[in-house]
């Protein structure tokens, strides 16, 4: 079921030394969890770590519910890049390998890393991996050419990408609007919301003179709880992966259970607040789920 992880097995959650956990968490049983990805800034912009669980509360639909799963912002990461690979990206092409490579060298240890193309298709050139020198190898296959499904590329990732247990995250960057999707945009952000997976944008060249480029991905990133940056050059998307990564190093997983109400509601609006601190905390997150 989208946006929702089920199973009637065991599912396994590891914390790894985190003052809520000492050892591995086992839930049994029929599983039912909605996971919600989670950022906090303080009113200087600054990202907040160090929040406990109990200083969390999530609002579903205006009802608070309890959260049964809780990932710090130390938790392990697994991320998926999605980079257009078309004709128009030729020229930036080699700024866009240096900065995935270096994008990729940067993560913590323990995190995990994809690597996809897309022209008028989706291509995954490296699958989900702990290892620093295969994605790097991958980006060496990248070529520019062809049309841009983007929209296609961005609903098919998000929904993949949903099935892996723990914190995910997609970052994709593109240089223009969307000429070889089956999908609309329409309905690009409404499969990305579904899946929840928080999706973070990267506008460069084109599309940042292209309305409907800009609107979409601005769509998805505040829908998912992601967020967008604007490289005005391609020498700016070193600087925009690295913001884009300390902006991953400080999000938190937050997960509860839906209830079995909310069948008969399908769209259900998700709210996610800071208590008990000494100065207000914003939070960005995805802003609800959908039962089908």
């Amino acid at each position: 079921m989208s946006s929702l992880l089920r199973s009637s097995l065991i599912l396994f959650m590891l914390f790894a030394a985190t003052p809520e956990f000492s050892q591995d968490i086992t839930f049994e049983g029929e599983v039912n969890l909605v996971e919600v990805y989670a950022t906090v800034f303080d009113d200087h912009g600054q990202a907040v770590a160090g929040l406990t669980k109990d200083q969390f509360a999530i609002l579903d639909n205006g009802k608070a519910r309890a959260i049964r799963v809780f990932e710090p912002t130390y938790g392990v990461l697994s991320c998926a890049l999605l980079l257009d690979t078309t004709g128009s990206m030729r020229f930036a092409m080699p700024a866009v390998i240096n900065a995935a490579r270096d994008f990729i060298t940067d993560l913590r240890p323990g995190d995990s890393v994809a690597v996809y193309a897309f022209t008028d298709h989706l291509e995954q050139l490296q699958e989900m991996t702990t290892d620093r020198d295969a994605p790097a190898t991958a980006l060496t296959q990248l070529r520019a050419d062809g049309r841009t499904a983007l929209f296609d590329s961005i609903a098919q990732l998000a929904l993949d990408l949903e099935k892996r247990p723990g914190k995910k995250a997609i970052v994709v960057l593109t240089d223009g609007g969307d000429n070889a999707s089956v999908l609309n945009r329409e309905a690009a952000v409404a499969s990305a919301r579904k899946a929840g997976v928080p999706i973070f944008a990267v506008a460069e060249g084109e599309a940042l003179h292209d309305n409907a480029a800009a609107n979409l991905l601005r769509d998805l990133a505040d829908a998912t709880g992601g967020s967008m940056y604007k490289a005005k050059h391609s020498k700016e998307i070193e600087v925009v992966f690295q913001a884009v990564g300390r902006y991953l190093q400080n999000g938190y997983l937050l997960a509860f259970q839906a209830p079995a109400e909310a069948k008969t509601t399908p769209w259900h609006d998700l709210r996610v607040v800071v208590k008990d601190t000494s100065e207000p905390l914003k939070v960005r997150a995805r802003t609800g789920y959908l039962i089908e």
